[in-house]
């Protein structure tokens, strides 16, 4: 029994390390990304460099681009999240606005007995939903981790080769790409945009995967 358990501890403790490894390389990623951008979207052009020469269309470029975001973020929100965790936390949040309705309807009954009963039972879902909350944090942030590293490169490549051409984009017409939408979004990312979110829809649904929250 103690050997399983002391097993267990020391597969937990690589888990642990492998994943705050990976959390600083994100971090290292995402600021190494903002100092370098030139020289990281250089590098990622010699990938990708063909793959916009064979689609002839910017467009099609970014369109493939968030095909293949939208797959690995999915998947890999899908196996790197505590989906029970995130279950106990929806059902704290149902437990307080629960809660909260029948609060306010013995407050308009004034039934001090009721009140409480209620403000006991409220003290102890708050007090038990904050056991999870350092958890819950750390399993919204580590997908994000994961993502990060191949994400925002090939964003800022986007960023550095998006040519200043005119092309048309479906129901809203010919424009240029490096002109911008409201909130000084340029018209090749609003496109990213549109793109990786139907697509991620579409892809979260045929894996299965719930709302985060």
């Amino acid at each position: 029994m103690k050997r399983v358990d002391k097993h267990e501890r020391e597969q937990e403790l690589l888990k642990s390390l492998i994943e705050g490894a990976i959390m600083g390389l994100a971090f290292f990623v995402m600021f190494g990304s903002m100092l370098y951008r030139k020289e990281i979207s250089a590098i990622l052009n010699v990938v990708l460099d063909p793959l916009a020469s064979l689609a002839g269309n910017f467009l099609i470029t970014v369109l493939i681009l968030a095909v293949l975001t939208a797959i690995y973020t999915s998947v890999i929100q899908k196996y790197t999240t505590d989906w029970e965790l995130m279950t106990k936390s929806k059902e704290f949040q149902r437990q307080l606005k629960e809660l909260q309705k029948e609060y306010i309807e013995a407050k308009r009954e004034n039934n001090r007995h009721k009140l409480k009963r209620i403000e006991k039972k409220r003290a102890e879902v708050m007090s038990e939903q904050a056991r999870f909350s350092g958890e819950l944090m750390r399993q919204q942030f580590k997908p994000m981790a994961y993502i990060i590293i191949v994400t925002i490169p090939i964003f800022f490549w986007m960023w550095e080769y998006a040519p200043s051409e005119v092309v048309t984009f479906p129901l809203i017409g010919a424009k240029n790409l490096s002109h911008t939408f409201i909130f000084r979004i340029p018209y090749w990312l609003l496109w990213y945009m549109i793109c990786s979110f139907l697509l991620a829809t579409v892809i979260r649904k045929l894996l299965g995967i719930r709302g985060a929250m």
